[in-house]
Formats: C-alpha cells, sequence, structure tokens
C-alpha cells in the first residue's frame, strides 16, 4: 500500500513544513498527516485551527512555486491519495472518494466505505475496510470490495500490520476462520471477487509477505 500513500511521522503544528525532498514551504496548514507525490506537485491532508476546532483540508504544493492550494472536506479527514489513470483521488475517513482537479474537490461515483484502504488500482481499483481496528478485540471482521460496487467480501483477519496485497493480478488476504486464530492466506480474483485459493499457514511473522505464500 506504500505505493498509494506516504503518512509524515509527525504532526507540524508550526506554519513551515519540511517536505520529504528536503524543500521547506511555508503552508497554512497547523498539521499535516499524509503527504503524496503527485505528477505535478505535493498533495498534503492535514488541519486548520477554526475557531478551536480542527478543519480538515487537502493541499497541493505544485512543483513550479505557483500559490499554494486549499479545499476543505466536508466530511472526515484524508485518509489516503492515489493515483488511478491518470488522475488523483483522496479518500476520507468518513468514506468519501473525491478526485482532485486543477479548481478543487469532486465527487465521484465510486462506493467507498468509513476507513477503507485502496490497496489495488489495476485492473479495477479495490479498497478493503478493516472494521474494528479501534476495538480491543480478538477478531476484526472487515471486507474487501470493488469501488464500483462489483463484488463485496466480508473478511476477519487480526494481524492488522499485515494488510491485503495485490499479488500477481490477484488479491492475496491473511484472515483468520474463528476466534481460536486459525490462520488462512487466500487468494480472491480481482474481478469477480471469487475465491481461487485457501491455504492454512502458522502464526505469520511481521515481516511476512503475502505473495510469497
Amino acid at each position: 500500500m506504500s505505493a498509494f500513500f506516504l503518512f509524515s511521522n509527525n504532526l507540524l503544528a508550526a506554519s513551515m513544513y519540511l517536505l520529504p525532498n528536503g524543500n521547506e514551504v511555508s503552508i497554512e496548514l497547523d498539521s499535516v498527516s499524509t503527504v503524496f507525490d503527485s505528477d505535478n506537485g505535493w498533495l498534503l491532508g492535514g488541519y486548520k485551527i477554526i475557531n478551536g476546532s480542527n478543519a480538515s483540508y487537502v493541499s497541493f504544493i505544485p512543483y513550479n512555486k505557483e500559490p499554494i492550494k486549499y479545499w476543505p472536506l466536508t466530511r472526515g479527514y484524508v485518509s489516503q491519495f492515489f493515483k488511478a489513470n491518470n488522475k488523483f483521488y483522496v479518500i476520507s475517513s468518513a468514506g468519501d472518494a473525491l478526485q482532485i482537479e486543477e479548481n478543487g474537490l469532486t465527487s465521484t461515483g465510486f462506493k467507498v466505505k468509513p476507513k477503507s484502504t485502496v490497496v489495488a488500482v489495476k485492473p479495477y481499483l479495490i479498497a478493503c475496510y478493516p472494521r474494528g481496528w479501534a476495538k480491543l478485540s480478538s477478531i476484526n471482521t472487515g471486507s474487501c470490495y470493488r469501488l464500483d460496487g462489483t463484488w463485496d467480501i466480508e473478511l476477519s483477519w487480526t494481524q492488522i500490520n499485515i494488510p491485503p496485497k495485490l499479488c500477481k493480478g490477484n488479491l492475496k488476504v491473511l484472515i483468520t476462520t474463528n476466534k481460536n486464530q486459525n490462520w488462512d492466506v487466500i487468494t480472491l480474483d480481482t474481478e469477480t471477487g471469487k475465491t481461487l485459493t485457501s491455504k492454512k499457514i502458522a502464526k505469520p511473522k511481521h515481516e511476512m509477505s503475502l505473495c510469497e505464500l
């Protein structure tokens, strides 16, 4: 998933922001949580403090040093930027998928669930929703689905540090099948969502690669 978005390790409550390329810029955001390198500049997700409250914004910093642009999010906060078919998008935590255009954010027909993460952009846009990440539960039920609504498969997993991954054109997901935490790696067809393979494995390690299983 690191191909789609990059998280800043620090929230910066200052007007000066250090970009990943080492350049320092003056911005209106009071904090920055998400950074993405686009074709023409940097996309930032962050907050402005307005009347004592955090207001979520998308900011665009052009490479050519033109004025920085700011667009507010009406719901949630920026959780991810991604590029698909030479267009750039932002996903909000509330489940909005917006296209980033020269003059602002426009709605799309994508069907996105709150707190989803886009895990594949080719050949189809696919996201996964790890429902219950914030809960102290032995099993977190979630789902993976195509953003065009073609399929939606309910899945469960506990190793949230090992997210679903596109491998050789198919989606691999690490799941737990019951409360005893029996582990399986399943492979889903990206076109239909059909389960192609299912393989039982031992308790996974943090450094494991789904594509090798």
